[in-house]
């Protein structure tokens, strides 16, 4: 009976012990996630005020057209590198 009593009390003791390391990890990965969410909206934002710039950098030499042009290529080549980026990152070894 105490044999019973001592398994009964350890697998107690071992499930305490993975719920306060799941809830670690999970606080842990939460944390993680908000951090590059805050970090993608930042990025964001620098990339539409680096896309504002050019333009007003190139509208003084160049039509709006060819402006519009330019950055609309720059953006889709930039767009095509990040997830070139996320594709290769996220590709399993």
């Amino acid at each position: 009976m105490k044999m019973l009593t001592e398994t009964i009390v350890s697998i107690c003791d071992l499930a305490e012990a993975e719920g306060r390391l799941l809830k670690h990890k999970v606080v842990q990965t939460i944390s993680v996630g908000l951090l590059l969410l805050i970090a993608a909206a930042m990025l964001l934002a620098a990339l539409a005020l680096l896309i504002t710039s050019l333009y007003h950098l190139l509208a003084n030499w160049m039509p709006p057209s060819a402006v519009f042009l330019i950055l609309s290529l720059f953006s889709l080549l930039l767009a095509g590198g990040i997830l070139w980026t996320a594709i290769r990152l996220n590709r399993k070894p």
